[in-house]
């Protein structure tokens, strides 16, 4: 690998005698990790180890096709870089097992770290998954789609539009837009877009988001930031500025020494050729002080372009969702019904109301006269009934469904049903007197060759 002559020094001064170490690492296969749903109780026969700072995170022994796995598609795991998963103990150890509370996820694409938080945080946080660029939204959109919680939403905000949520969140995730050079190893071409004056644009940026951020926390509120990059100005300067420019307390977190992760400045520093993963920073900072959030009076609680859902047509849901009575439901005029946790009802009608590009809990479906048409949102979720019969797929016919192809299904009842491989379902199917349909999202279906895959 042809590194940035800037870069090489930076490094030969930041390392010292570690420098040949990490360039040895950098020449390595990069390792392949992923992190398993927590409610999914998928069962890997193989793997090549645990990652230490992650229960759910686990390494392969190879990168495979993925898009030729149905478990993937199920929503069963996450293919996620090992270092980044230490997000995940740094929640565990700032957090208190208790009553849920409200998160954002600023930028949040494509999803890893936004899914991350909704397995480890007390049960039912609120999560705002938030990200500007709107190529990169639809990523995320899918990934919160396939985790299926219902307490996360979705935003596409700049951070600057946030602020009439000042003192709203409980806990902020940034992982900001960095220069990108722990992902060298992953991404030799990203080598060539390397420049000094590109750090500290970075560096600049990520400045102007942090301020943002720390407006909207609550008081004791917790700030999470972090890149995947090893320079100062990006880490710990930058982490020195949040604590000087805003008294924010740097909050310390507990290491294990065989985890190899280095104590940087106010951060965490991950070195390839320290951890089982790549380049990664982390810092944690608790807010002393500052307003409240101002609680507004609103009207109504109903999400922006939605009503609640009549009576009638909830009673008609229990067959469909599992417990409605805990659920706010509301309805759009299209017909979708959507559902997210009755306990965030006011928390989300106050995100509504200060922000306009904004989703939020599963989209259930629609009733269309008397018959109701499930969303593939419902069949990802855990809100899915019980009851829904669930007929299995071997590898060939699941990988014929997510194609979007014509199916036979052994014993598939007449009506709606969700296919399932190795009891995770997939998707919605209709069994009808001479023929099934098939109702995987079109702009999901893989549209690779997949023949032979299934032998």
């Amino acid at each position: 690998m042809q590194l940035p002559k800037a870069f090489s020094e930076q490094m030969q001064t930041q390392l010292g005698s570690e420098w040949p170490a990490f360039l040895e690492a950098l020449s390595a296969p990069p390792p392949v990790s992923i992190r398993l749903h927590p409610l999914k109780n998928l069962k890997l026969q193989e793997n090549a180890g645990k990652v230490k700072w992650s229960s759910d995170g686990l390494y392969l022994s190879e990168r495979p096709v993925f898009t030729l796995d149905p478990c993937f598609h199920a929503g069963a795991y996450y293919v996620q870089e090992a270092s980044s998963m230490f997000v995940g103990e740094a929640v565990r150890q700032l957090t208190e097992p208790g009553p849920p509370i409200r998160v954002l996820d600023l930028c949040a694409a494509p999803g890893g770290k936004s899914t991350l938080l909704l397995s480890t945080l007390p049960q039912d946080s609120l999560v705002l998954a938030n990200e500007v660029i709107r190529s990169r939204y639809q990523p995320l959109r899918h990934n919160l789609v396939k985790w299926g919680y219902p307490n996360s939403c979705s935003s596409m905000h700049d951070s600057r539009e946030f602020s009439g949520l000042e003192g709203f969140f409980d806990l902020i995730l940034v992982d900001a837009p960095c220069s990108g050079e722990g992902l060298f190893r992953k991404d030799p071409g990203a080598t060539a877009e390397w420049s000094e004056e590109g750090v500290q644009l970075c560096a600049g940026r990520q400045k102007r988001i942090l301020a943002d951020a720390v407006k909207l926390l609550a008081p004791a509120g917790i700030l999470l930031y972090c890149t995947c990059t090893y320079n100062r100005q990006e880490n710990e300067d930058n982490a020195s500025w949040l604590k000087d420019t805003f008294g924010l307390h740097p909050e310390p977190l507990r290491l294990e020494p065989e985890w190899g992760i280095v104590a940087s400045g106010l951060g965490y520093q991950f070195y390839p050729h320290r951890v089982r993963g790549e380049g990664f920073y982390l810092a944690a900072f608790r807010k002393t002080d500052g307003p409240s959030y101002p609680i507004p009076k609103l009207r109504s609680f109903a999400p922006r372009g939605y009503q609640p859902l009549p009576g009638h047509l909830k009673d008609n849901l229990k067959e469909w969702a599992h417990d409605p009575d805990a659920l706010a439901l509301f309805q759009n005029a299209t017909g979708k019904i959507i559902a997210f946790p009755k306990q965030h009802e006011e928390c989300v009608a106050q995100l509504g109301h200060v922000l306009s590009r904004f989703q939020v809990g599963v989209e259930l479906g629609q009733f269309k006269k008397k018959d109701f048409v499930p969303a593939h949102s419902l069949a990802l979720s855990t809100l899915a009934a019980g009851p829904i019969p669930r007929p299995a797929l071997q590898l060939e016919a699941a990988l014929q469904y997510l194609k979007k192809e014509t199916i036979s299904v052994e014993g598939a009842p007449e009506g709606w049903a969700l296919v399932a491989y190795h009891g995770l379902p997939l998707g919605w199917i209709k069994g009808l007197k001479n023929r099934i349909n098939n109702y995987f999202p079109k702009e999901w279906r893989i549209r690779m060759d997949v023949k032979g895959a299934g032998r």
